[in-house]
């Protein structure tokens, strides 16, 4: 599509986000809401709105080629990210679950659930592969050169004419040993014969392995000349009978039996009513299956890719455009910095000498002495030139009021602690029960980290591009009006530190001036003064570096080694199959019991771990999850799940699992410094995720005695530190999968902020994942009922069911599929052989479940919700007369 269809997007979609503000704002004024079922009416719709903003502004983003507007709008959607977890957080404070079904407003804004499925299938065909594939290929790069010894030493051998036992004998051998000298040889030149000690009992067993195999060699040829010789003897004897036939027929020995004229005409007649049926039903059937397939009724095995083709490379071509706008825009700006800085630096120092200089006349005029210079951290003189600092009349003032304080007697302090007491007694009274009025209050717009953010990139809009013409810019080139503005503010800022120094200078003698002046007078000059440095904060001490200021990239190399960073296959979410609960809002609606389905497992990993750590503007405004748990049956995804979000999110990957650190950093100070080497890579190369596979290892109640010499548990209370100094902005995620979550200790489930549980497979996501994994074969038939399969494999693990499919639909079978239809019963018996955990380890599972704080909360909100309609719906008994 043309730049222009994208541009009217991003206008259509920047409105709606203007509107979005407003109403936003609206909400987040009001003070106190009736119930909390009207506050998710209200909040539950912002949520949606902002994830199809989302879904839109990723759009924009992704195929927008305009660098300095493709800037704005990636501040947009880094807030917007913010703002819909925000609202999410919120969400599930209420709901007491991480998932929501918000069916009756999704019908209500006439939105599908595709409409807000940020990474959807559709997505996928404007996603940041560029970006990733590049990051991907940096991280890969530096494990290979990690890897790769920078010299290896070759020995080079001719003949060993006596051959040793072991090579723990060679000093008792007396067999002499011919070896050439070793010698050094660059990595990538070809190796020559290596070294090799060969006994007597291996060279007789080399030798009869040479000899069986010249043996069966040999039979193998001499099974194939007898079947050649006994084949061509068959057809020799068919070319002699059909030689002497020949001479019979030729000598009228033998006369051909020709059927009757009527028998023949027959014959081809029920040859050409059967044929002539046969196209017939064929037409048929082809037209009703191009019905179906134009009706999406019917899934076939072959589709026309052109259009998708033609896309993709549209969308390739705007992925090269986008480097070279930046890189045009670079240069632009270079050489505007240069002419800016050679016309204006010079008058602008002048201007803001003079500036600061009637700030210093103005004050000796009217009090007859000098403020304090602003501090440079709290901004210098910007504070003098936008009016922040205090005026001759406004210090006067202030001193009149601390004057008149300090009269104030010590009882009126006794009353003032005495109403706070009152104060704190009337606070115990009321309580501090999370109330709806309480929650509400976390929604306010003053709090929220995104909103603001979203407020100052729609000002930005008005200012910049709000009255901009674009259509005599076809090409979407820079602007040179924005790009001058922004260096001359980033001009004024760099010559006000300039002049401020100066000017700092210049007031301490024009103070040390007036103090020798006035030195004599019997009444001190009552001057403000600046903060004596006793009572100055402190700053605080940076912290030695525990690894000795030793370089990212070095630590980078020492991990690789020893594989602890590792390379990331690549999975992409699309790939996870499940479908979701649509019956659960009415279950929640009737307060029955609800549980979630593979579908909102994707929706959860989506919002905690991929969307806030595409950015590190995004990491912190977004609600702050610094640890993850995926827990599961064993096949049920947890590994996947793990793989697609290092590839959606391009995150280094440290695995930290107790099999990876088997034998490496023994003892206390080796523990600490693989934490510290861990902690400063993830900073340097964000975003990255600290994995660990079987999760519950370090927090085991009891570790078994097979899983002892691991040593699992030497880590856990360094995992807790580290997950404690993870702060916004950070985009580091501690991420483990656990198979056997019930069998840790109860610290597992505090250090996690979040558990996801990935649920057994349901009939919805089965039938669906049947549908693609069978119809993908062009001999099954289109008309296959699946549904049977669906409803007995409920339970069984995605994954146990492809390699079913596999087996069963080999290339042998895929043959036979003409003429031998395939049947369910053959993939039904190969599903029973499944060995199902056992209604033990579900039991376990549904106990964990109850145990995570979240699913507490939910099940005493629903059991409280039911005694509340049960009093309300009981009949009332007749009093008594």
């Amino acid at each position: 599509m043309s730049h222009a269809h994208y541009s009217k997007l991003w206008l259509v979609t920047r409105k709606d986000a203007e509107k979005l503000l407003k109403l936003d704002e609206t909400i987040g004024n009001l003070k106190s809401w009736k119930s909390k079922e009207d506050c998710l009416n209200k909040i539950l719709p912002m949520y949606l709105k902002y994830r199809n903003l989302v879904k839109r502004l990723m759009v924009c983003y992704n195929q927008m080629v305009q660098p300095q507007k493709r800037d704005l709008i990636k501040q947009v959607l880094n807030c917007a990210i913010g703002r819909m977890l925000e609202y999410k957080r919120e969400i599930v404070k209420l709901e007491c679950s991480d998932y929501v079904w918000p069916d009756n407003f999704l019908i209500e804004m006439k939105f599908t659930q595709d409409d807000v499925d940020i990474l959807s299938r559709s997505y996928y065909a404007t996603d940041r592969t560029r970006e990733l594939e590049e990051r991907r290929k940096y991280i890969n790069d530096l494990i290979d050169s990690a890897n790769k010894p920078p010299e290896s030493i070759i020995i080079e051998t001719h003949i060993i004419e006596q051959t040793m036992p072991s090579a723990i004998d060679v000093r008792n051998t007396s067999s002499p040993i011919k070896v050439t000298k070793a010698r050094k040889v660059k990595t990538g030149e070809p190796s020559r014969m290596q070294i090799s000690l060969e006994s007597e009992e291996h060279k007789k067993a080399r030798e009869a392995r040479e000899a069986m195999a010249k043996l069966w060699k040999s039979t193998i040829t001499l099974i194939q000349s007898h079947e050649r010789a006994r084949s061509a003897r068959c057809i020799g004897e068919r070319a002699r009978k059909q030689y002497i036939r020949n001479i019979k027929l030729n000598q009228g020995q033998t006369e051909l039996k020709k059927p009757e004229k009527s028998a023949r005409k027959q014959a081809a007649m029920i040859i050409q009513r059967t044929w002539r049926r046969y196209r017939a039903r064929e037409a048929l059937r082809k037209r009703a299956d191009r019905v179906e397939e134009l009706l999406d009724m019917k899934i076939p095995s072959w589709r026309n890719r052109e259009v998708f083709e033609k896309d993709e490379a549209n969308y390739r071509r705007i992925q090269n455009l986008q480097p070279e706008a930046v890189w045009h825009l670079e240069e632009r700006t270079d050489e505007e910095s240069a002419r800016v800085h050679a016309i204006k630096a010079a008058g602008l120092m002048e201007d803001i000498t003079d500036e600061i200089r009637e700030w210093f006349i103005l004050w000796y005029n009217e009090l007859g002495y000098f403020d304090i210079f602003p501090v440079a951290t709290a901004g210098g003189s910007i504070l003098v030139a936008t009016g922040q600092t205090l005026t001759p009349e406004e210090y006067l003032l202030e001193k009149l009021q601390k004057a008149k304080k300090k009269e104030k007697s010590k009882g009126n302090q006794k009353t003032k602690e005495e109403s706070d007491e009152n104060k704190k007694l009337a606070n115990k009274k009321k309580g501090k029960s999370k109330t709806d009025q309480a929650k509400s209050q976390q929604l306010s717009t003053s709090e929220s980290k995104a909103f603001p953010g979203l407020l100052q990139a729609n000002n930005d809009f008005h200012h910049y591009w709000e009255f901009r013409d674009e259509s005599s810019n076809p090409k979407q080139r820079e602007y040179l009006d924005l790009i001058t503005e922004k260096l001359c503010y980033e001009l004024q800022l760099e010559m006000r530190e300039i002049v401020d120094e100066l000017m700092r200078a210049e007031l301490e003698k024009l103070k040390e001036a007036l103090m020798k002046d006035h030195a004599d007078d019997k009444v001190k000059l009552d001057a403000p003064t600046a903060v004596k440095a006793g009572k100055m904060k402190k700053k605080k001490k940076e912290k030695k570096d525990p690894l000795g200021n030793m370089a990212p990239e070095d630590i980078f190399f020492e991990l690789a080694r020893n594989r602890i960073i590792r390379s990331q296959s690549v999975v992409r979410l699309k790939e996870w199959i499940g479908d979701l609960s649509y019956q659960n809002y009415e279950a929640r609606q009737e307060l029955r019991e609800y549980r979630h389905r593979l579908g909102e497992v994707k929706e959860s990993v989506i919002d905690y771990c991929i969307l806030p750590l595409l950015s590190k503007e995004s990491h912190q405004v977004a609600p702050l999850v610094r640890s993850i748990c995926i827990c599961g049956l064993p096949r049920h995804g947890k590994g996947m799940l793990a793989d697609a979000i290092f590839t959606e999110v391009g995150a280094l990957v440290l695995d930290l699992s107790p099999e990876t650190l088997l034998n490496k950093y023994l003892g206390k100070k080796e523990q600490n410094r693989l934490m510290n080497m861990v902690n400063k890579v993830a900073r340097s190369y964000a975003p990255s995720v600290i994995f660990v596979k079987g999760g519950e290892r370090p927090w085991l109640k009891k570790v078994p005695r097979e899983l002892r010499y691991l040593q699992p548990k030497r880590l856990a209370a360094l995992f807790t530190k580290f997950i404690k100094g993870i702060k916004s902005g950070d985009r580091i995620l501690f991420l483990s999968t656990s198979s056997e979550p019930y069998k840790a200790s109860k610290k597992f489930v505090k250090i996690h902020e979040k558990v996801i549980l990935i649920p057994v497979t349901d009939y919805n996501t089965l039938y669906m994942f049947y549908k693609e994994l069978l119809m993908k074969y062009h001999g099954v038939d289109r008309n296959l009922d699946v549904s049977c399969l669906a409803k007995l494999s409920v339970g069984l693990p995605l994954e146990f069911i492809r390699q079913t499919v596999e087996n069963v639909v080999g290339i042998r079978r895929r043959i036979t599929l003409k003429f031998k239809p395939l049947q369910q019963r053959e993939i039904m018996e190969e599903l029973l052989s499944y060995d199902s955990p056992g209604p033990k380890i579900l039991e376990q599972y549904r106990k964990f479940e109850k145990t995570i704080p979240l699913e507490k909360e939910r099940l005493k909100m629903l059991a409280n919700e039911r005694e509340l309609r049960e009093k309300i719906n009981s009949p009332k008994k007749k009093k008594k007369k």
